[in-house]
């Protein structure tokens, strides 16, 4: 990942990089005793007890001062002194939703658990990390709230335009944002899914869950998202050994129902075009989806070229990632063939972006709400990304974002280092002035729109954007050239 700036980066730092193993793990029914005896000997201060194979409870160094230090009788259970039921986080959170718990709760420790609600590490409080996060703990608290608590999502959804507009102020990097703003998705999603688990589980559709993978599509696949993406998702399941196929598809339908019903309700608005997992087409066992992939690369129709394009960009944000990597792999050898690419490029090559041969904006003029508007997605980062798409498919580059498609290429020599330098300048400006564009019109009470008037902008924007945008042309008419020369 690249270097991101430090307003960003506290807000996207992993849990999992900063837990600790300064703990034991013992039974519910284990002596006090004899576990203190077990913390001094392997010098751990925390102590978390399970039962059966669950996280029970915590006893801390505080605890074991307060409560068990005095005490002489050796009958006595771990049960007997530690705080249940226990507060958490799961590995794959953020660390500043485990800042915001410990503010919230008043803790200095937090438990942390896997997919399985395994135990894996302990999160410590860092009283240099919160002076570190000066003005931005307001911000952290709005977005903390309990684990299963849907009106939490709506909440964090909302604060995403305050911190984007702070950031802006500060003028940190658009690209940064937009990538904060995904990693922020990508904990609604997680949240949804966990509700939605609880819920679903409770209907005893099957027995036994077969590992699973959520995927997110589109700009959240590349981690480029801006304040009102709708949903584009999907499930791989492994296929079961134990349960009738029919009921474990029926259970990944009623958890997509609920999570993306949750989704909806937080601020990320359902696929107009039902590209989500309540469709089964987008909801299938990893040997159906790889089937599926064959037959839409075999068709080669322009709707499944369309597919297969959205399938490039695309991440794991729930369940088993390997499910995901396994796939992405087997769609990245198909893309590589050169007849599949040709068609991949004839299916993006008539979207340009918004300026005309006399160097004046494409404005739009059919759709009555944003007449007089320039399309500033569809006709500004899109045709960029898609440039940039094209040349990683043709030479090879299995990444997900863009701007580390676009260092991988000037890694090859594909794109020397003025052109890597123009085109990410590019691809930050057009961010820059649609996440601008959407904070205002949020702000002012409008839906976050792709849509800006080129009247309101600085002459120097639109002049900035005018050189943009016919680069972007430029670079997709080279792409042609190139691709028209081998496969063509």
């Amino acid at each position: 990942m690249p270097t991101r700036s430090n307003s960003v980066e506290l807000f996207i730092k992993k849990i999992s990089d900063y837990m600790s193993a300064d703990y034991i793990y013992v039974d519910v029914s284990a002596s006090i005793s004899e576990t203190i005896k077990d913390l001094q000997q392997q010098k751990k201060s925390t102590i978390l007890i399970k039962k059966d194979n669950k996280l029970a409870g915590i006893i801390t160094e505080q605890d074991i001062v307060r409560k068990v230090t005095f005490i002489s009788d050796s009958s006595k259970k771990v049960s007997d002194f530690m705080t249940s039921p226990v507060i958490f986080v799961y590995e794959d959170d953020l660390l500043f939703h485990a800042v915001g718990k410990m503010r919230k709760n008043n803790l200095r420790h937090l438990p942390v658990i896997n997919m399985n609600s395994e135990v894996v590490g302990v999160i410590y409080a860092d009283k240099a990390l919160a002076a570190e996060l000066g003005a931005v703990t307001q911000e952290i608290d709005k977005m903390t709230f309990d684990e299963y608590d849907e009106r939490g999502l709506i909440q964090i959804k909302k604060q995403q335009v305050h911190l984007a507009e702070r950031l802006l102020n500060e003028k940190i990097s658009s690209n940064d944002i937009s990538y904060l703003l995904s990693f922020l998705n990508n904990v609604i999603y997680r949240r949804s899914i966990r509700i939605a688990e609880k819920k679903i589980n409770q209907k005893n559709i099957i027995k036994q869950i077969p590992n699973f993978s959520v995927l997110v599509m589109g700009s959240g696949g590349r981690m480029e998202s801006f304040l009102q993406p709708d949903q584009d998702n999907g499930i791989i399941y492994e296929p079961s050994k134990t349960e009738d196929p029919k009921k474990v598809d029926l259970y990944f339908e009623e958890l997509a129902k609920e999570f993306t019903k949750s989704l909806d309700t937080a601020g990320i608005p359902f696929c107009n075009g039902n590209l989500m997992a309540t469709n089964p087409m987008w909801r299938k066992s990893l040997p159906e989806w790889k089937n599926q992939v064959q037959s839409w690369v075999e068709t080669l129709s322009e709707q499944n070229l369309i597919y297969v394009d959205m399938l490039y960009d695309f991440r794991s944000v729930y369940g088993n990632p390997e499910l995901a990597n396994e796939l992405r792999d087997f769609i990245f050898d198909k893309l590589i063939n050169k007849k599949i690419l040709k068609f991949l490029f004839k299916n993006e090559e008539n979207r340009q972006a918004g300026l005309t041969f006399f160097g004046n904006f494409v404005l739009e003029k059919k759709d009555p709400e944003n007449k007089g508007l320039l399309n500033l997605k569809g006709a500004g980062t899109l045709p960029l990304i898609e440039a940039v798409r094209i040349y990683s498919i043709k030479n090879r580059v299995n990444k997900s974002n863009t701007l580390a498609r676009i260092e991988e290429l000037n890694n090859l020599k594909i794109f020397d280092d003025h052109e890597k330098d123009f085109i990410i300048n590019a691809h930050r400006f057009l961010t820059y002035l649609l996440l601008k564009n959407q904070v205002a019109s949020v702000k002012a009470g409008k839906p976050a729109k792709n849509f800006i008037n080129p009247k309101l902008l600085l002459d120097r924007e639109k002049g900035l954007l005018k050189v943009y945008l016919r680069k972007i042309n430029e670079l997709k008419t080279r792409a042609r050239a190139e691709i028209s020369e081998e496969y063509f």
